[in-house]
């Protein structure tokens, strides 16, 4: 990234970004901004003029249609998706495309003997490609490691009896092998999914593996789902649909995550592979030709049935026949949100003429995680801890400074926690307030990444139980610590408008506010809370040697000295304390379940006995309020909420 080209972006972001100039935005993988051209446009095609409802023949509603037909075949093409291999479909979101491609195969699985489809996910995977499982009767299996997906991707049929698929041995210990159940996924029909990109450390993940499963041929009755909705915020597509041989089955996007508005999201289907949506039950709106309602037989007639059979008549026959039908018709339920089609392709196009290409955007992104990188690792309390420690997965990264900066291996977003000098754990909800309060804004929690976060943070499988019992639950909201041990991260993405100034002043941020040797309370009222930002409580005065991240060339070899940060707490060894520790943390009362607990499950080993009171380790910090740990006794009320909701 040249700094001219850096020079060109703050000069775009005073023009066509003055929302963003009263703070710095970090939270692009939550949606980027949209651009002040994409309203302006928006707006004056919605007042000259009239748009009706598209399922109508009349003149404002054919407009509409027309709109979303060229929208559609444009999307497709800033994709890089030939509009001749692949549909669109228009939903909600990421999570709305996958739960329409669930529930598809949830319906067909039916149809089939086992009655019931396999289910198999990365580690890494969003939560709302996890929640899949839930649909398969036990039959899912859970990847733990790129390592392992090769092999089971190379070695089918000899791994998948190997790998033993925990959910499935449950199912089968308790209710025994449906009738005519064989062992593993090439035999019946098969769900794959996998993210492009985690949204929690922003590693890239191997694109090749759809291709891979397509041409093996014990597994020709699966299919692949890619969530693409991290790595289409920065990445060009066309990497995914260049050869349609090798292309996921099914890729899901969420647009604003691109584009900032509008507020939509697609289910790209690879056409050959569209047949396993066309069998779904659900019908509304304008996806059927006709549907009986009266008399004692009930039936419909679904537009994606009818053109999966028309793909197998001859063309002269389908002209003959009336109507054809586009697979995408038959799953977009109800009337499209066509203003918001509309406004979709005004994004593109002013997307595309203030940035150029997605290839130039990745490039300007990588070379800024790599800054990002750069200056969180540079930090160190006087006593050389470092005050970050960056999360990334060591499967993948055979050395992490290299990593980031590199467009093929790291998106843009980087995932870290904060230490004290002591080399405890600052709770990350903390940082996230002090942060938004200096007007950054980053996100904290477990960002819906439940694989991810807990196999970073090094938990047990009977660890996540436990702080479940405890109280803790996902986000911002949650336990930031329970016993030394996070139960989050904070997360700071970054987007086609974001600066070296926005790097900069996170940098900066967490200097001033966190890296305290010679500290001097500016007033002598007692600390309220943790809430309460540093800021306001110490003066900037700070004996740590001051490294700023603009003495840094850009050019330079991404490997990085940590001279300056000679850790006087390791952090696997915190983190091994910390774990050792953690089976003091009580568990609340429960009610009786129905299936094994989880750490019964899949535990590796099993929980330790709760240690006593006195074992409990206390902070020497005494200028700040620890957070909630523990054991303690529960909250008022917090027993009777818990068997509530269960």
């Amino acid at each position: 990234m040249s700094k001219k080209y850096n020079y060109d972006v703050e000069e775009l972001r005073r023009r066509e970004y003055p929302h963003m100039n009263n703070g710095v935005y970090l939270d692009h993988s939550g949606t980027t901004i949209y651009a002040k051209s994409v309203v302006d446009a928006f707006a004056q095609k919605m007042v000259a003029n009239l748009y009706g409802n598209p399922h109508s023949e009349n003149s404002p509603a054919k407009l509409s249609g027309d709109v979303v037909d060229q929208v559609r075949l444009k999307t497709l093409q800033f994709l890089g998706a030939d509009p001749n291999d692949f549909d669109l479909i228009f939903v909600a979101n990421a999570t709305a495309a996958i739960k329409l491609v669930a529930e598809s195969f949830r319906d067909l699985a039916e149809k089939t003997r086992e009655r019931r489809f396999w289910y198999g996910y990365h580690k890494d995977a969003h939560t709302s490609l996890v929640g899949i499982r839930e649909l398969t009767h036990g039959n899912a299996h859970c990847f733990e490691t790129d390592q392992e997906v090769e092999n089971w991707l190379r070695y089918p049929e000899a791994t998948t009896t190997a790998m033993g698929f925990p959910n499935r041995r449950n199912y089968y210990h308790h209710h025994g092998p449906p009738h005519g159940a064989r062992h593993g996924p090439g035999h019946g029909l098969g769900l794959f999914a996998y993210p492009g990109q985690s949204n929690m450390t922003g590693r890239r993940l191997p694109l090749s593996w759809a291709g891979s499963a397509r041409h093996s041929r014990h597994l020709q009755n699966t299919y692949t789902l890619l969530d693409a909705a991290a790595l289409a915020m920065t990445a060009p597509m066309e990497s995914v649909f260049r050869d349609v041989d090798r292309a996921p089955d099914f890729t899901c996007l969420s647009l604003y995550k691109i584009f900032g508005f509008p507020d939509l999201g697609a289910l790209v289907v690879r056409k050959q592979s569209g047949h396993v949506l066309a069998l779904r039950r659900y019908f509304g709106g304008g996806t059927v030709t006709m549907v009986a309602t009266l008399g004692d037989e009930v039936w419909h007639r679904s537009k994606a049935l009818q053109q999966q059979q028309q793909q197998q008549q001859q063309k002269q026959q389908e002209k003959e026949s009336g109507a054809a039908y586009e697979l995408h018709e038959g799953l977009e339920d109800g009337t499209l949100p066509f203003h918001s089609i509309l406004a979709l392709g005004e994004a593109i196009d002013v997307h595309t003429r203030l940035y150029g290409s997605m290839r130039a955007i990745s490039s300007h992104t990588a070379q800024l995680t790599g800054r990002l990188y750069r200056g969180l690792s540079s930090l160190c309390h006087a006593n050389g801890q470092p005050l970050c420690h960056v999360y990334h997965d060591d499967d993948h990264y055979d050395a992490g400074p290299a990593a980031f900066g590199d467009p093929t291996r790291q998106g843009s977003a980087i995932a870290f926690n904060v230490f004290r000098a002591d080399g405890q754990y600052v709770p990350y909800a903390d940082v996230e307030r002090r942060a938004n309060s200096a007007g950054i804004y980053v996100r904290s929690g477990g960002v819906c990444n439940p694989g991810g976060i807990f196999t970073l943070l090094g938990y047990e499988p009977w660890m996540t139980e436990r702080a479940l019992s405890a109280g803790h639950h996902c986000g911002s909201h949650g336990i930031g610590i329970i016993h030394m041990m996070p139960t989050g991260i904070v997360r700071a993405s970054l987007g086609a408008m974001s600066t070296r100034r926005d790097v900069d002043e996170l940098i900066e941020f967490l200097r001033v506010t966190f890296i305290k040797t010679v500290a001097k309370k500016v007033s002598s009222t007692p600390l309220l809370s943790t809430m309460t930002s540093t800021s306001t409580l110490y003066s900037s005065t700070s004996a740590a040697p001051a490294v700023h991240v603009l003495d840094f060339d850009e050019d330079e070899d991404l490997s990085l000295d940590h001279n300056n940060c000679k850790s006087a707490t390791n952090h696997s060894n915190t983190r091994a304390a910390a774990a050792a520790a953690f089976s003091d943390v009580r568990e609340l009362p429960r009610p009786p379940r129905t299936t094994i607990p989880y750490h019964q499950r899949y535990a590796a080993t099993p929980p330790p006995p709760p240690m006593t009171m006195a074992s409990m380790a206390m902070s020497d910090n005494d200028d700040e309020v620890m957070p909630r740990q523990y054991p303690m006794p529960p909250p008022e009320g917090v027993c009777g909420a818990f068997q509530a909701v269960r």
